[in-house]
């Protein structure tokens, strides 16, 4: 039996996704930011902005319980319902 343990992609061409299922962590990080130091900010809803070192500019977010607080229900059986999910937290990064 197959068992997916994770979910990765990419949103827009700018963000990559990690969500892993188990630990019910979603991992968001701007493409063009891949590699660069970066250190967290907890948010005031909890989550993590990754903020890069230097500039200062958002270049990630890390929800914990991202299922749990965001989702309903069971997790769907469907990437693309999944996908449409994630894509609004991405977009939160950029604003």
């Amino acid at each position: 039996m197959v068992k997916t343990d994770a979910l990765e992609g990419i949103v827009d061409s700018l963000f990559r996704f990690h969500y892993d299922i188990f630990a019910d962590v979603l991992y968001i990080r701007l493409l063009s930011a891949e590699g660069i130091a970066t250190y967290a900010e907890l948010t005031d809803g909890g989550d993590m902005l990754l903020r890069d070192e230097k500039s200062n500019n958002p270049v990630g977010l890390t929800v914990v319980s991202w299922w749990k607080r965001y989702g309903h229900g069971a997790l769907p059986d469907s990437i693309v319902e999944i996908q449409k999910l994630i894509e609004p937290l991405a977009k939160k990064v950029a604003a």
